[in-house]
């Protein structure tokens, strides 16, 4: 163990690769040297042969101390020159560890503008981003618990007064509606926590078909109609008839929560119009609607996972269905936007290509 550890230590091997030059250059420089004062001493007569002589041993003599010293003099100033690299790498090595320890609050203080300097930075970057994930990761937890806790405490309770056998029919019949809602609650979320893992993860494996998509915002529209038609919501549509290339049912998930917001947030007797448009490669889908719309204040959260802007329907949701949408929007290459006014309505604007690069490719992985 103990003959290995020289050569895991960075000082010993940038000694040996200095050691190692400086001695070759040297037992160069003196052999030239010798060479030429050898050669001397056999061409001259006996007197200069004398003089050659005597310089040989004090030019041998001169080159040992200055061999020495240069070795001493040069092992010392690369000592401290790796010093100053090693240090700086020692600190990251230390932070690297407490970051694997879960300590994401950690900072290392850049030295120099060098290649050691920009991974002290870059790893200043990636403690950061693991801080920010880490933060979301808890607070993901954090609203997963509460979700389920309020569906599964209701649940209980009211089974509990139910199984007592001590409450009227119309009572009973009342309570046994709350368990069905809640229990549908807790189904729609488990499947939409399910579904998001599964795009978040790239799990999902559905090829791209062609199909036409103003038949699908059709369908859409049809498989809602039990929701319209209890706020008497009238639809608008204005459909090209145009042949998209995508993932069929992943995109109908995006429909379906869309138009399923804007009867929602719709006031009774109001109006939801949909259009589909082209442009060049690409199609514009705009989903609007003239009801309680988005507050100003909650436009930059409606994609956050769980955020539920209206406090008053808190119970109509899980706050996931956007996070969703804008899931599949990216995954298929496209892009979704919005325009609302508070007590006036919101538009929603998905813009998808026509087709894939590869029609047989799949967009998901």
């Amino acid at each position: 163990m103990k003959k290995h550890f020289f050569f895991k230590s960075v000082y010993a091997k940038f000694a040996v690769i200095f050691l190692g030059i400086w001695w070759f250059l040297h037992s160069v420089t003196f052999g030239v040297v010798m060479r030429i004062l050898a050669q001397g001493g056999f061409t001259q007569n006996s007197e200069n042969r004398v003089f050659v002589r005597a310089a040989f041993v004090r030019v041998t003599n001169l080159t040992g101390i200055t061999f020495l010293l240069s070795a001493i003099v040069g092992t010392i100033l690369i000592l401290i020159a790796i010093r100053s690299i090693v240090r700086p790498i020692k600190r990251i090595s230390s932070a690297s560890k407490e970051v694997a320890k879960g300590n994401f609050d950690i900072y290392v203080e850049p030295t120099s503008r060098d290649e050691v300097g920009q991974l002290t930075t870059n790893f200043n970057e990636m403690a950061k981003d693991l801080k920010a994930i880490d933060v979301l990761h808890k607070d993901f937890v954090a609203n997963v618990s509460h979700e389920f806790k309020t569906p599964i405490t209701a649940i209980k309770g009211y089974a509990n007064l139910i199984a007592e056998g001590q409450l009227a029919m119309d009572q009973v019949r009342e309570y046994g509606e709350i368990v069905a809602s809640e229990s549908e609650r807790l189904s729609n979320l488990s499947s939409n926590l399910l579904k998001l893992s599964e795009l978040d993860s790239h799990m999902v494996r559905e090829q791209a078909q062609d199909f036409f998509l103003d038949e699908q915002l059709r369908k859409a529209v049809l498989l809602l109609e039990g929701q319209w038609k209890k706020k008497n919501i009238e639809f608008d549509l204005e459909l090209e008839e145009i042949r998209i290339n995508a993932a069929e049912h992943l995109l109908q998930e995006v429909w379906l929560n869309l138009i399923q917001n804007a009867i929602k947030f719709s006031y009774p007797d109001g109006l939801v119009r949909i259009e589909l448009m082209q442009h060049s490669c690409r199609v514009l889908v705009k989903i609007s609607d003239h009801g309680t719309g988005i507050k100003e204040e909650d436009k930059s959260r409606i994609f956050e996972r769980f955020f539920k802007g209206d406090k008053s329907r808190m119970k109509d949701g899980n706050g996931l269905g956007l996070v969703i949408v804008k899931k599949i929007v990216e995954i298929s290459k496209g892009s979704i936007s919005f325009d609302s006014k508070h007590n006036e309505g919101t538009t929603f604007t998905v813009e998808l290509p026509l087709a894939y690069e590869n029609a047989d490719q799949n967009p998901l992985t």
